[in-house]
């Protein structure tokens, strides 16, 4: 066949079978190229792409009047994170809960939220590295122990309440512990002031991701 044979072959082809053609080249060159790459350490690199940052060593958790910053963190099941919780606010105290759903009591003003119903610490052990300005702090069910003196601010009645360190005014405290295997989206916030702080803007979620 010579040029001119060949060139007028092509223009009887109809233009959604010449489309077609493309197409299907271009998912056979895609596939071939998956191929080539599905095992190495490219393709792993691409599976990666678009997966949530991680947070973990080192994790500043800022409080101020009335947010948390960052409003959004993701954690991976086994993880060692130390948490530095400062509270920014000149004037007030604030405090950071985890957990799910909520508990409520009865109050003069009428069925109040007070805390998380489920609480993300229980059965995890947390070690106090070092605080300063801290007014109190529940341990409910959390294994706690510190590398400082905690008294009098400890307080490890499980009936007191979900962990929770609160702090006064500029006051922070570091604790450290090993994500556990609680996977899925949880929630924090500052309950100080009868769910008044929560309902301002002091929240955020947490997502734990499987190892």
């Amino acid at each position: 066949m010579n040029g001119e044979q060949e060139r007028n072959t092509l223009e009887e082809i109809p233009d959604w079978s010449r489309r077609k053609f493309l197409v299907g080249s271009g998912v056979a060159l895609a596939a071939g190229a998956a191929a080539l790459i599905g095992n190495s350490s490219i393709a792993k690199a691409v599976e990666r792409i678009g997966q949530p940052a991680v947070n973990t060593g080192l994790v500043h958790v800022y409080e101020g009047d009335y947010y948390f910053a960052p409003n959004h963190m993701t954690w991976r099941v086994g993880d060692l994170i130390t948490i530095k919780q400062e509270n920014q606010s000149d004037y007030r105290y604030h405090e950071m809960m985890i957990g799910r759903g909520f508990d409520t009591a009865p109050t003069l003003l009428g069925t109040q939220i007070q805390q998380f119903h489920t609480d993300f610490w229980n059965g995890v052990h947390v070690t106090i590295l070092n605080a300063d300005g801290v007014d109190n702090m529940t341990t409910n069910r959390a294994i706690v122990k510190a590398d400082i003196p905690t008294s009098p601010w400890l307080d490890t009645n499980p009936a007191d309440g979900n962990f929770s360190p609160t702090l006064l005014p500029h006051g922070w405290i570091e604790y450290q512990f090993r994500v556990p295997n609680k996977p899925g989206r949880w929630y924090y916030g500052c309950f100080v002031q009868g769910f008044i702080h929560y309902e301002e803007g002091m929240r955020g979620t947490i997502d734990i991701i499987e190892a």
